[in-house]
Protein backbone atom coordinates (compact mmCIF):
# COMPACT_ATOMS: atom_id res chain seq x y z
CA UNK A 1 0.00 0.00 0.00
CA UNK A 2 1.25 3.24 -0.99
CA UNK A 3 2.97 5.74 2.25
CA UNK A 4 -0.17 7.22 4.58
CA UNK A 5 0.53 11.26 2.51
CA UNK A 6 -1.13 13.76 1.43
CA UNK A 7 -1.12 14.91 -1.71
CA UNK A 8 -4.38 16.90 -2.05
CA UNK A 9 -1.34 20.40 -2.66
CA UNK A 10 -0.24 19.14 -5.61
CA UNK A 11 -1.86 18.17 -8.79
CA UNK A 12 -1.42 14.82 -9.75
CA UNK A 13 -1.09 13.49 -13.58
CA UNK A 14 -4.80 11.22 -13.50
CA UNK A 15 -7.72 11.57 -12.18
CA UNK A 16 -9.04 7.66 -11.67
CA UNK A 17 -12.85 7.97 -11.27
CA UNK A 18 -14.89 5.50 -9.44
CA UNK A 19 -18.66 5.86 -9.05
CA UNK A 20 -20.21 3.54 -6.09
CA UNK A 21 -23.26 2.62 -4.76
CA UNK A 22 -23.98 -0.02 -2.25
CA UNK A 23 -20.74 -2.06 -2.57
CA UNK A 24 -19.39 -2.55 0.53
CA UNK A 25 -18.69 -6.29 -0.14
CA UNK A 26 -15.96 -5.61 -3.14
CA UNK A 27 -15.12 -1.81 -3.12
CA UNK A 28 -12.18 -1.91 -0.45
CA UNK A 29 -10.71 -4.69 -3.03
CA UNK A 30 -11.42 -2.02 -5.57
CA UNK A 31 -9.46 0.57 -4.08
CA UNK A 32 -6.61 -1.50 -3.19
CA UNK A 33 -6.13 -2.42 -6.67
CA UNK A 34 -5.80 1.28 -7.77
CA UNK A 35 -3.10 1.90 -4.97
CA UNK A 36 -1.09 -0.98 -5.34
CA UNK A 37 -0.68 0.41 -9.13
CA UNK A 38 3.15 1.20 -10.29
CA UNK A 39 1.73 4.34 -11.20
CA UNK A 40 1.47 6.78 -8.35
CA UNK A 41 0.88 10.26 -9.72
CA UNK A 42 -3.32 10.11 -9.48
CA UNK A 43 -5.95 10.67 -7.35
CA UNK A 44 -9.04 8.29 -7.13
CA UNK A 45 -12.08 10.34 -7.26
CA UNK A 46 -14.64 8.12 -5.41
CA UNK A 47 -18.31 9.34 -5.81
CA UNK A 48 -20.66 7.78 -3.30
CA UNK A 49 -23.85 7.45 -4.91
CA UNK A 50 -26.11 7.49 -2.21
CA UNK A 51 -25.55 4.02 -0.82
CA UNK A 52 -26.97 2.82 2.00
CA UNK A 53 -24.96 0.07 3.11
CA UNK A 54 -21.57 0.22 4.65
CA UNK A 55 -19.93 1.77 1.90
CA UNK A 56 -19.41 5.22 3.13
CA UNK A 57 -17.69 3.73 6.23
CA UNK A 58 -15.39 2.01 3.90
CA UNK A 59 -14.38 4.87 2.05
CA UNK A 60 -14.11 7.16 5.20
CA UNK A 61 -11.49 4.69 6.16
CA UNK A 62 -9.26 4.99 2.86
CA UNK A 63 -9.63 8.61 2.78
CA UNK A 64 -8.22 8.57 5.76
CA UNK A 65 -5.31 6.20 5.18
CA UNK A 66 -4.32 7.57 1.95
CA UNK A 67 -4.43 11.35 1.02
CA UNK A 68 -4.62 10.05 -2.82
CA UNK A 69 -8.46 8.88 -2.32
CA UNK A 70 -11.08 11.56 -2.38
CA UNK A 71 -14.67 11.16 -1.65
CA UNK A 72 -17.57 12.79 -2.93
CA UNK A 73 -21.06 12.10 -1.48
CA UNK A 74 -23.76 12.84 -4.56
CA UNK A 75 -26.42 14.79 -3.01
CA UNK A 76 -28.94 12.03 -4.08
CA UNK A 77 -28.83 8.49 -6.53
CA UNK A 78 -28.21 9.89 -9.74
CA UNK A 79 -27.64 6.56 -11.20
CA UNK A 80 -24.85 5.38 -13.23
CA UNK A 81 -24.26 8.14 -15.66
CA UNK A 82 -24.78 11.39 -13.69
CA UNK A 83 -22.82 9.60 -11.07
CA UNK A 84 -19.67 10.14 -13.19
CA UNK A 85 -20.78 13.22 -14.60
CA UNK A 86 -20.25 14.58 -11.55
CA UNK A 87 -16.83 12.98 -10.75
CA UNK A 88 -15.57 14.96 -13.22
CA UNK A 89 -16.59 18.56 -12.47
CA UNK A 90 -14.61 17.70 -9.31
CA UNK A 91 -12.08 15.83 -11.27
CA UNK A 92 -8.19 18.10 -10.49
CA UNK A 93 -6.53 16.60 -14.02
CA UNK A 94 -7.07 16.41 -17.92
CA UNK A 95 -6.57 12.77 -17.61
CA UNK A 96 -9.40 10.33 -16.25
CA UNK A 97 -9.21 6.68 -15.95
CA UNK A 98 -12.70 5.04 -15.66
CA UNK A 99 -13.18 2.40 -12.96
CA UNK A 100 -15.96 0.77 -11.31
CA UNK A 101 -16.07 -0.54 -8.06
CA UNK A 102 -16.39 -3.97 -8.02
CA UNK A 103 -13.81 -4.52 -10.37
CA UNK A 104 -9.92 -5.13 -10.08
CA UNK A 105 -7.27 -2.68 -11.59
CA UNK A 106 -4.58 -4.72 -13.12
CA UNK A 107 -0.80 -3.47 -13.21
CA UNK A 108 0.42 -1.59 -15.76
CA UNK A 109 -2.72 0.17 -16.81
CA UNK A 110 -2.37 3.45 -15.30
CA UNK A 111 0.89 3.93 -16.92
CA UNK A 112 0.79 2.74 -20.18
CA UNK A 113 -2.75 4.95 -20.87
CA UNK A 114 -1.30 7.86 -19.85
CA UNK A 115 1.90 7.76 -22.14
CA UNK A 116 -0.60 7.19 -24.96
CA UNK A 117 -2.20 10.21 -24.34
CA UNK A 118 0.89 11.99 -23.63
CA UNK A 119 2.59 11.34 -27.08
CA UNK A 120 -0.48 10.60 -28.92
CA UNK A 121 -2.40 14.07 -29.12
CA UNK A 122 -5.04 12.31 -31.95
CA UNK A 123 -5.79 9.96 -29.91
CA UNK A 124 -9.10 10.42 -27.84
CA UNK A 125 -9.77 6.77 -26.10
CA UNK A 126 -7.41 4.56 -24.75
CA UNK A 127 -8.62 1.27 -23.96
CA UNK A 128 -7.04 -1.94 -23.40
CA UNK A 129 -8.05 -5.48 -22.76
CA UNK A 130 -9.60 -6.94 -19.85
CA UNK A 131 -10.54 -10.66 -17.73
CA UNK A 132 -13.73 -11.49 -16.86
CA UNK A 133 -14.20 -13.26 -13.29
CA UNK A 134 -17.17 -14.74 -11.45
CA UNK A 135 -18.00 -12.74 -7.77
CA UNK A 136 -15.56 -15.02 -5.85
CA UNK A 137 -12.43 -14.06 -8.61
CA UNK A 138 -12.87 -17.36 -10.48
CA UNK A 139 -11.10 -16.32 -14.36
CA UNK A 140 -14.51 -16.68 -17.41
CA UNK A 141 -12.64 -15.29 -19.97
CA UNK A 142 -11.19 -12.20 -21.91
CA UNK A 143 -12.05 -9.46 -23.79
CA UNK A 144 -9.21 -8.53 -26.56
CA UNK A 145 -10.65 -7.11 -28.87
CA UNK A 146 -7.51 -5.44 -30.44
CA UNK A 147 -8.75 -3.86 -34.19
CA UNK A 148 -7.76 -0.39 -35.82
CA UNK A 149 -9.59 2.36 -35.42
CA UNK A 150 -10.99 2.89 -38.68
CA UNK A 151 -12.56 -1.14 -37.51
CA UNK A 152 -13.65 0.00 -34.44
CA UNK A 153 -15.56 3.04 -35.42
CA UNK A 154 -17.43 1.25 -37.69
CA UNK A 155 -18.07 -1.83 -35.90
CA UNK A 156 -19.63 0.44 -33.43
CA UNK A 157 -22.49 1.02 -35.64
CA UNK A 158 -23.54 -2.71 -34.36
CA UNK A 159 -22.02 -3.57 -31.13
CA UNK A 160 -20.05 -2.04 -28.54
CA UNK A 161 -17.05 -3.15 -29.66
CA UNK A 162 -15.04 -1.09 -27.37
CA UNK A 163 -16.45 -3.28 -24.13
CA UNK A 164 -17.70 -2.08 -21.01
CA UNK A 165 -16.21 1.41 -19.54
CA UNK A 166 -14.04 0.45 -16.96
CA UNK A 167 -10.99 -0.35 -18.46
CA UNK A 168 -10.32 2.97 -20.25
CA UNK A 169 -8.94 6.48 -20.30
CA UNK A 170 -10.05 9.83 -22.04
CA UNK A 171 -9.28 13.54 -21.96
CA UNK A 172 -12.10 15.11 -19.60
CA UNK A 173 -11.98 18.61 -21.45
CA UNK A 174 -12.82 16.53 -24.90
CA UNK A 175 -15.84 14.36 -22.77
CA UNK A 176 -17.20 17.59 -21.82
CA UNK A 177 -17.22 19.30 -24.43
CA UNK A 178 -19.44 16.59 -25.59
CA UNK A 179 -21.81 16.66 -22.91
CA UNK A 180 -20.09 13.95 -20.87
CA UNK A 181 -22.74 10.67 -20.30
CA UNK A 182 -26.01 10.57 -21.21
CA UNK A 183 -28.43 9.75 -18.58
CA UNK A 184 -31.31 8.64 -20.89
CA UNK A 185 -28.99 5.74 -22.02
CA UNK A 186 -28.71 3.50 -18.43
CA UNK A 187 -26.39 0.61 -18.50
CA UNK A 188 -25.59 2.07 -22.19
CA UNK A 189 -23.85 5.32 -21.40
CA UNK A 190 -20.59 4.12 -22.13
CA UNK A 191 -21.41 2.89 -25.87
CA UNK A 192 -23.41 5.96 -26.74
CA UNK A 193 -20.08 8.20 -25.54
CA UNK A 194 -17.92 6.10 -27.47
CA UNK A 195 -20.18 6.40 -30.32
CA UNK A 196 -19.73 10.26 -30.06
CA UNK A 197 -16.79 10.45 -28.74
CA UNK A 198 -14.93 8.22 -31.79
CA UNK A 199 -16.38 10.95 -34.24
CA UNK A 200 -13.94 13.23 -33.29
CA UNK A 201 -10.34 11.21 -32.86
CA UNK A 202 -8.90 7.97 -32.62
CA UNK A 203 -8.97 4.96 -30.02
CA UNK A 204 -5.61 2.96 -29.64
CA UNK A 205 -6.51 -0.56 -27.39
CA UNK A 206 -3.24 -1.69 -25.08
CA UNK A 207 -2.33 -5.49 -25.61
CA UNK A 208 -2.45 -5.58 -21.86
CA UNK A 209 -5.20 -7.02 -19.53
CA UNK A 210 -6.36 -3.71 -17.83
CA UNK A 211 -8.61 -5.22 -15.41
CA UNK A 212 -10.45 -7.68 -14.37
CA UNK A 213 -14.37 -7.22 -14.44
CA UNK A 214 -16.28 -9.30 -11.61
CA UNK A 215 -19.86 -10.49 -13.16
CA UNK A 216 -22.49 -11.08 -10.22
CA UNK A 217 -25.97 -10.12 -10.00
CA UNK A 218 -26.11 -6.56 -8.71
CA UNK A 219 -24.16 -5.43 -11.73
CA UNK A 220 -25.32 -2.70 -14.01
CA UNK A 221 -25.59 -4.55 -17.17
CA UNK A 222 -27.86 -7.65 -14.91
CA UNK A 223 -30.05 -4.76 -13.39
CA UNK A 224 -31.11 -2.96 -16.28
CA UNK A 225 -31.19 -5.56 -18.75
CA UNK A 226 -34.67 -4.83 -19.50
CA UNK A 227 -33.91 -1.43 -20.96
CA UNK A 228 -30.48 -2.23 -22.63
CA UNK A 229 -32.67 -3.32 -25.83
CA UNK A 230 -34.18 0.02 -26.25
CA UNK A 231 -30.97 1.64 -25.71
CA UNK A 232 -28.74 -0.50 -28.20
CA UNK A 233 -31.98 0.23 -30.45
CA UNK A 234 -31.49 4.00 -30.36
CA UNK A 235 -27.67 4.29 -29.89
CA UNK A 236 -27.64 2.35 -33.23
CA UNK A 237 -30.24 3.85 -35.25
CA UNK A 238 -28.62 7.64 -34.58
CA UNK A 239 -25.24 6.25 -35.88
CA UNK A 240 -25.94 3.91 -38.37
CA UNK A 241 -28.82 6.22 -40.12
CA UNK A 242 -26.64 9.01 -40.65
CA UNK A 243 -24.10 6.65 -41.94
CA UNK A 244 -26.37 4.75 -44.94
CA UNK A 245 -27.84 8.30 -45.11
CA UNK A 246 -30.99 6.84 -44.74
CA UNK A 247 -33.57 5.58 -41.94
CA UNK A 248 -33.30 2.79 -40.53
CA UNK A 249 -36.13 0.45 -39.92
CA UNK A 250 -37.10 -1.62 -36.80
CA UNK A 251 -36.84 -4.84 -38.71
CA UNK A 252 -33.27 -4.10 -39.38
CA UNK A 253 -32.13 -2.66 -35.80
CA UNK A 254 -33.81 -6.02 -34.23
CA UNK A 255 -32.30 -8.25 -36.75
CA UNK A 256 -28.75 -6.78 -36.31
CA UNK A 257 -29.27 -6.99 -32.69
CA UNK A 258 -29.97 -10.69 -32.70
CA UNK A 259 -26.29 -11.10 -35.09
CA UNK A 260 -24.45 -9.04 -32.73
CA UNK A 261 -26.14 -9.67 -29.34
CA UNK A 262 -27.69 -13.58 -29.72
CA UNK A 263 -30.86 -12.93 -28.91
CA UNK A 264 -32.09 -16.16 -30.57
CA UNK A 265 -34.40 -15.25 -32.82
CA UNK A 266 -34.79 -16.76 -36.28
CA UNK A 267 -35.22 -15.55 -39.67
CA UNK A 268 -32.80 -12.30 -39.02
CA UNK A 269 -30.05 -13.40 -40.80
CA UNK A 270 -31.02 -11.75 -44.49
CA UNK A 271 -32.15 -8.84 -43.14
CA UNK A 272 -28.75 -8.39 -40.97
CA UNK A 273 -26.59 -9.07 -43.91
CA UNK A 274 -27.85 -7.09 -46.55
CA UNK A 275 -27.94 -4.05 -43.40
CA UNK A 276 -23.95 -4.90 -42.80
CA UNK A 277 -23.33 -4.99 -45.99
CA UNK A 278 -25.04 -1.85 -47.51
CA UNK A 279 -22.70 -0.38 -44.29
CA UNK A 280 -19.29 -2.07 -45.57
CA UNK A 281 -19.99 -0.16 -49.19
CA UNK A 282 -19.80 3.29 -47.82
CA UNK A 283 -16.23 1.47 -45.65
CA UNK A 284 -14.90 0.43 -48.46
CA UNK A 285 -15.52 3.99 -50.16
CA UNK A 286 -13.89 5.45 -47.42
CA UNK A 287 -11.22 3.70 -46.81
CA UNK A 288 -8.94 2.06 -49.76
CA UNK A 289 -6.35 0.58 -47.78
CA UNK A 290 -6.54 -4.12 -48.08
CA UNK A 291 -5.82 -4.42 -44.58
CA UNK A 292 -8.50 -2.23 -43.42
CA UNK A 293 -11.24 -4.00 -45.33
CA UNK A 294 -9.55 -7.21 -44.36
CA UNK A 295 -10.17 -6.44 -41.15
CA UNK A 296 -13.29 -5.48 -41.39
CA UNK A 297 -14.76 -8.71 -43.19
CA UNK A 298 -12.73 -11.00 -40.88
CA UNK A 299 -14.32 -9.36 -37.53
CA UNK A 300 -18.11 -9.76 -39.04
CA UNK A 301 -16.94 -13.29 -40.14
CA UNK A 302 -15.87 -14.76 -36.70
CA UNK A 303 -19.42 -12.66 -36.02
CA UNK A 304 -21.67 -15.49 -37.98
CA UNK A 305 -19.21 -17.79 -36.80
CA UNK A 306 -20.24 -16.84 -32.88
CA UNK A 307 -24.15 -17.42 -34.07
CA UNK A 308 -23.38 -20.68 -35.83
CA UNK A 309 -22.60 -21.53 -33.08
CA UNK A 310 -24.61 -20.35 -30.46
CA UNK A 311 -27.43 -21.71 -33.06
CA UNK A 312 -26.18 -25.24 -33.36
CA UNK A 313 -25.95 -25.32 -29.77
CA UNK A 314 -29.33 -24.55 -29.25
CA UNK A 315 -30.36 -27.58 -32.26
CA UNK A 316 -31.46 -24.92 -34.55
CA UNK A 317 -29.49 -26.54 -37.37
CA UNK A 318 -31.23 -24.78 -40.55
CA UNK A 319 -30.88 -21.31 -38.80
CA UNK A 320 -26.92 -22.64 -37.61
CA UNK A 321 -25.98 -23.26 -41.34
CA UNK A 322 -27.31 -19.80 -42.55
CA UNK A 323 -25.11 -18.10 -40.41
CA UNK A 324 -22.00 -20.61 -41.38
CA UNK A 325 -22.72 -19.63 -44.84
CA UNK A 326 -22.55 -15.80 -44.38
CA UNK A 327 -19.47 -16.30 -42.80
CA UNK A 328 -17.88 -17.45 -45.66
CA UNK A 329 -19.32 -14.99 -47.71
CA UNK A 330 -17.45 -12.07 -45.78
CA UNK A 331 -14.40 -14.43 -45.22
CA UNK A 332 -13.89 -17.77 -46.47
CA UNK A 333 -10.20 -17.64 -45.00
CA UNK A 334 -11.66 -16.86 -40.95
CA UNK A 335 -13.78 -19.74 -41.64
CA UNK A 336 -11.30 -22.28 -42.76
CA UNK A 337 -8.59 -21.05 -40.07
CA UNK A 338 -11.67 -22.06 -37.13
CA UNK A 339 -11.94 -24.86 -38.46
CA UNK A 340 -8.24 -25.68 -38.43
CA UNK A 341 -7.94 -24.14 -34.76
CA UNK A 342 -10.96 -26.61 -33.76
CA UNK A 343 -9.11 -29.54 -35.34
CA UNK A 344 -5.96 -28.55 -33.28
Amino acid sequence: MAPEVSFHFMTPRVTVLMPVFNREEFVGQAIQSVVDQDFGDFELLIVDDGSTDRTPEVLRGWAERDGRIVVITAPRNLGIAEAPNLGMRHARTEYVARFDSDDLMMPGRLAGQAAVLDSHPEVVLVSSFYETMERDGRYTGTWDVDEPHEVVTWLLHFYNIVGGGGHVMFRRSQVQALGGYDAAYPSSEDYDLWVRLLRTGRILTLPLIGMKQRDHKGRATIEYAGIKRANWAAIMRKSLAPYLGRPISDEEIAALITIWRFDGKRGMAPIADRAMREAFTRFRRDHRDPELRRRARHRVARQWLQGARFFASAGNRIEAMQFLLRAVRWSPATVIDAARRRRG
